[in-house]
């Protein structure tokens, strides 16, 4: 036989070989062969599984507000041209219901003996007045102005208070 066919065919087999062990799925690093029986059990301990990566944490709130994001509120009525803030502060009542708003953007409620405090904000169109409460557990509560004089807050029309 001529060496040189030999080595040519050599390559064939090695090449299906190599081919062959790379497509097979790699076995577990601690696997073994199994073990005789001994009349001693050896006890394997359980791996434990990698611990997800844990979320990173939401930003903190603004000191003195429920919301991550914080609005400028020092001139609560630029978000309504032609909103007079001077017209709007004041005392409104009906009833056991209360609200007292200042130049500065801040109320007080009083509903039922509930007090609520907060800042407010005239919303675009100056028809209506966002209430942000400054306690989480409270819901924000929308003012509708029906006139110089009153204000209505949710069914309850709220009359101007003289000082």
């Amino acid at each position: 036989m001529n060496p040189r066919k030999s080595v040519s065919l050599l390559w064939l087999p090695l090449s299906i070989a190599l081919v062959a062990t790379g497509c097979q799925k790699d076995a577990p690093a601690d696997t073994a062969a199994p073990a005789e029986d001994t009349a001693e059990t050896t006890e394997v301990a359980p791996v434990e599984a990698p611990k997800a990566a844990e979320p990173a944490p939401a930003p903190e709130p603004a000191p003195g507000t429920d919301a991550v994001v914080v609005e400028d509120r020092s001139t609560p009525a630029d978000a309504a041209a032609g909103f007079d803030i001077k017209a709007f502060e004041g005392k409104y009542a009906a009833g056991a219901t209360t609200l007292e708003v200042t130049l500065e953007g801040t109320f007080t409620l009083n509903d039922n003996g509930a007090t609520v405090t907060g800042t407010w904000n005239a919303q675009p169109g100056g028809k209506t007045v966002l209430l942000d409460p400054d306690s989480k557990g409270e819901a924000d509560r929308t003012v509708e102005i029906v006139s110089a004089d009153s204000v209505k807050l949710g069914a309850a029309t709220l009359q101007r208070q003289k000082s």
